[in-house]
């Protein structure tokens, strides 16, 4: 189902290189809180480096070992700095595709395949899997939290997102 932004286009829209962006990159979308009880969630509009599934934590290319200026986004890391968090893709996007993630607000991320997201714990980049999340320690950056304990292992678990990069 469609989601209606009031921009014109939906947040699950996917647009190819032949298709041409449909959005600046970067652009950011406030979704308003409606009556799913879900609250507002802030979206960001990004081309894929590499095909994405629903809960891929992505962060901005590394190229030559930098970041790239546009945002560009790939998988994190295993182990990367929730510092480096652009959003996570809540459906699918193909490689060189442009498209929505979300940056805050309640949604879904997949859980790292060692490591399970614990319930009103904090979420950092998955340490074993690329573009995946895990619990938390207590002192640590966090780019959200668990709603409820999901086990390890590329499942899906119900999260608030916060995340730190632009």
């Amino acid at each position: 189902m469609a989601i209606d932004t009031g921009i014109g286009i939906s947040i699950d829209l996917v647009s190819t290189t032949a298709e041409g962006a449909q959005a600046p990159l970067g652009q950011t979308l406030l979704k308003p809180a409606g009556t799913n009880g879900e609250g507002e969630q802030v979206w960001i509009y990004v081309q894929a480096s590499e095909a994405l599934v629903a809960g891929n934590v992505v962060c901005r290319k590394i190229t030559a070992g930098a970041l790239d200026a546009d945002l560009i986004v790939q998988k994190t890391l295993a182990g990367m700095p929730a510092d480096l968090v652009v959003g996570v893709a809540q459906h699918a996007i193909a490689s060189g595709s442009f498209g929505w993630v979300l940056k805050s607000g309640q949604g879904v991320v997949l859980t790292d395949s060692g490591n399970a997201v614990g319930g009103a714990g904090g979420l950092i980049p998955g340490s074993n899997a690329v573009g995946t999340a895990e619990a938390a320690g207590a002192t640590a950056r966090i780019l959200g939290v668990g709603i409820a304990t999901t086990a390890a292992g590329g499942l899906l678990a119900p999260v608030i997102l916060d995340c730190p990069s632009r």
